[in-house]
Parts: structure tokens; C-alpha cells; sequence
């Protein structure tokens, strides 16, 4: 599929980014960001990326990334990029993961060299795009980040997110860039590390030693529509475990899926 990934430019193209908001999330109840404001994040430092399709009629726009300059806890400039989003008839079509890529491009050409934003951790698809295949780590959760609030533990699931760090000039992200760098397996990474959670509706183990596999759904969307007790049980175990991991220093390093459930390894770093 021939897809070009260049920056966004002139009204038109801002207006297919609102549009591409609107079919991916829907017209209801979803507060999308304007082209007024895309338009100024570019124009002030922040980035704004298309996916075109040059099969199409037209070349539609069928994704896009958007972000923007910010500074982490310790005063270094960063690209917080906070919206990325393909059209459903062109998902598995690896263009989230090379409008990433080209998003590093561009941060590294303004002398940045990390690049943050949040996942929900249950969705395996995005684990294994920011994980595996970009390798991304991450050692923060935040809990609830969009509501709903007050959060209701029998209510629809909070929105929890893993945030993660993209640093790109770390070895593992640049061997990805390069394509010499292949993810562990599931079989790989069960005989390096313990699995502290094997049920979430049992509390899990402890965080110990020098690393663990924490594992999710493989599908959590087909979990909200036909058990959503076993939903909410997976939520609140997984928080409670990370959480208390990235307490103690233990960072995600790599996930990759299995047949019911995907894995993510945790290694306790220093610093």
C-alpha cells in the first residue's frame, strides 16, 4: 500500500485530521482537537503529521499524529505527543508505527531526543506497538487520566494509562529504526521471568526480585462487551501491580503477545 508520511499542511489537510477524529472515536461525546489549534502546535514547535494514501482518488489523508513541546519532571524539553489515530479500513497496515517513526525523524531534526504520551495497558495492540516494536519503556501509571469521576468501581472502566518514554537515541530504539532489532517472544520472556499475576481474580504476587511478567487480555474489548466483571478484575489488578512496581524501580521493557493473554516483562533498573 503506497503511504506517504509528510507533515500536515494547509486548511484542508487540518480539516481531515478533525474528520479522522471524528470516524475513529466518534461524533458523540468526544472532545477533538480543532484545526485552529493543530495548525498553531505546528507553527509554534509541535508536530503534525499526515498518512496519505496516493492510490486513492484525491490522496486522502487516512491518520495522523499530533503533538507538542513539553518538559519532563526533570526540566528536559520533550515532545509530548498526544493524539494518533487510522482510519479503520486501513488498521494492520503499519502506518500508526511508521507515522511514529516519522515523528522521531522530525523531534530528532529539533535536537529532541524523547518523546512521551499514554496507552491504556489492557490494549494489547498498543502494548505491542509501543513495547515491542518501538521500543518505548515505561514506569509511570496514572490512574483514571480522563475520567469518568467520581471513579465507580461497578461503573464503566476508568482510564487508566501506562505513560511511556520513547528516548530516541537509546540503542534498543535505534536498532529498531534500522531493523535489526527482534522483540523476545512469549515463550522467551515466560523462561526469563516469574508471572506474578496468573489470575486477575486473585490478588497477584508481590513485585521481586530483579524482574516479572505482569500479563493482560489478549482481547479486553471483547471482555467489555461479555464479561465486564472480568474486565473490571483485570483493571484494578493490574493497577495495583504496576503501581506498586514502578514504586520499587521496576520498569516495562518488552511485551509480546500469547494466545489469551499478552506479557509484559518488568525489569528493576537503578535510577
Amino acid at each position: 500500500m503506497p503511504i506517504e508520511i509528510r507533515v500536515v499542511q494547509g486548511y484542508q489537510e487540518y480539516m481531515a485530521c478533525e474528520e479522522i477524529q471524528r470516524q475513529v472515536w466518534g461524533p458523540v461525546n468526544f472532545a477533538f482537537v480543532p484545526h485552529h489549534m493543530l495548525l498553531t502546535v505546528q507553527r509554534n514547535g509541535g508536530c503534525v503529521l499526515g498518512a496519505f494514501d496516493r492510490d486513492a482518488p484525491g490522496h486522502p489523508m487516512v491518520g495522523f499524529t499530533f503533538g507538542f513541546l513539553g518538559r519532563s519532571e526533570a526540566g528536559q524539553l520533550k515532545h509530548a505527543s498526544h493524539m494518533a489515530a487510522v482510519l479503520p479500513g486501513y488498521r494492520d497496515a503499519r502506518i500508526g508505527e511508521r507515522l511514529k517513526w516519522a515523528q522521531r525523524e522530525e523531534m530528532l531534526k529539533q535536537g529532541i531526543t524523547l518523546i512521551t504520551w499514554t496507552f491504556d495497558p489492557l490494549i494489547s495492540r498498543n502494548a505491542r506497538l509501543n513495547i515491542s516494536k518501538l521500543g518505548a519503556i515505561s514506569r509511570a501509571y496514572i490512574r483514571n487520566i480522563y475520567g469518568p469521576e467520581p471513579e465507580d468501581p461497578q461503573g464503566v472502566l476508568p482510564s487508566d494509562r501506562f505513560q511511556v518514554e520513547w528516548w530516541l537515541n537509546d540503542e534498543a530504539v535505534m536498532a529498531r529504526s534500522q531493523g535489526l532489532y527482534r522483540s523476545p517472544a512469549a515463550e522467551a520472556l515466560r523462561t526469563r521471568a516469574h508471572l506474578a499475576n496468573p489470575n486477575p481474580l486473585e490478588p497477584s504476587e508481590e513485585p521481586i526480585g530483579d524482574a516479572f511478567l505482569m500479563q493482560i487480555p489478549l482481547d479486553v474489548n471483547s471482555l467489555l462487551v461479555n464479561d465486564l466483571q472480568r474486565a473490571r478484575a483485570w483493571r484494578y489488578q493490574i493497577r495495583a501491580l504496576a503501581e506498586a512496581a514502578f514504586a520499587q524501580g521496576f520498569v516495562v521493557t518488552a511485551y509480546a503477545p500469547d494466545k489469551d493473554v499478552g506479557y509484559y516483562l518488568l525489569e528493576r533498573r537503578e535510577g
